[in-house]
């Protein structure tokens, strides 16, 4: 149900429904995710390669690659799964799908900073 406002001139307008906001804002957060999420997965490998030269000159192992290759499948299901939400025609079902692609995103991004924690002191010489 819109609600009729009025601003400071006296002038009417109508106030959106609080669950079309809701529906925008969670698609707005689809599209972010997928636009984001593949720069994401490009970065995560292009870490895991720095890491294999890295390892390769001082010959040394490190759990760092192997993180960030299973981080990089998370922002890749969070990217298709936020895909999958931008063309869902079910309301509900768009809802909840930019959800799960939200905190897979945000998950994985957690666990990238953990590794770049890890590496910073794992690594360090």
């Amino acid at each position: 149900m819109e609600e009729v406002l009025r601003d400071t001139n006296g002038a009417e307008r109508r106030s959106p429904d609080s669950t079309n906001l809701e529906q925008r804002a969670e698609i707005d957060i689809s599209e972010k995710i997928f636009t984001n999420g593949p720069n994401m997965l490009v970065l995560c490998l292009t870490v895991i390669g720095l890491i294999k030269i890295y390892t390769r000159f001082d010959k040394i192992t490190t759990l760092a690659d192997n993180f960030l290759a299973f981080i990089s499948l998370g922002y890749l299901v969070a990217t298709v799964i936020a895909y999958i939400a931008i063309r869902s025609r079910n309301g509900k079902m768009r809802l909840k799908l930019s959800r799960v692609a939200d905190l897979i995103f945000l998950i994985s991004l957690g666990l990238t900073a953990a590794v770049a924690l890890f590496m910073t002191f794992a690594l360090e010489g």
